[in-house]
């Protein structure tokens, strides 16, 4: 018996990038006059809070799908339990979730964060903790040139989840 191949990534992920790819079109080209600044503003805080979600919808997608895909039964039903329970998705969450599947992956999923000085793990805490702060109403204080790069890093970070979790491969 063989496996259907799924389509991949999962149309869940697919819809959530393109939104955060309009929103952030938007940001980087919708806005040039100088008396928008405050507009730009907002987009960026935005802009944070999808990037975030886009992450964080990612991983669970992405694992939800090779989960239904390479397991039935009774493993799927209590594989899923655990999954849905999705935390911010902050370095140390993410590997921890991550080592519940395998070590060799949490270990590489480390390296990708650490590499070029621990950049990408800092964008990460730095994402998570913005979109934490605007979510309380506090000043976040990110502009919007560094919102597109904390986007950069959550979109290379949700590649790397859609690349290993891909059920077809």
């Amino acid at each position: 018996m063989t496996q259907q191949q799924l389509p991949w990534p999962p149309r869940e992920v697919g819809a959530i990038a393109i939104k955060l790819r309009e929103l952030r079109q938007l940001l980087e080209h919708g806005c040039d006059p100088p008396e928008l600044d405050e507009h730009r503003a907002w987009l960026a805080r935005m802009l944070i809070i999808r990037a975030t979600g886009y992450l964080e919808q990612s991983v669970i997608e992405v694992t939800r799908a090779y989960v239904d895909q390479r397991s039935g039964g009774l493993v799927r039903v209590f594989a899923r339990s655990w999954m849905d329970r999705s935390r911010n998705p902050t370095p140390d969450a993410l590997l921890g979730f991550i080592g519940r599947f395998d070590y060799s992956l949490q270990l590489e999923l480390k390296e990708l964060l650490d590499a070029d000085d621990q950049l990408l793990r800092r964008d990460l805490a730095m994402l998570v903790d913005s979109r934490n702060k605007i979510a309380h109403g506090h000043n976040e204080g990110v502009r919007p040139r560094r919102a597109l790069g904390l986007t950069d890093s959550a979109e290379l970070i949700a590649d790397w989840f859609i690349l290993r979790f891909n059920p077809n491969r």
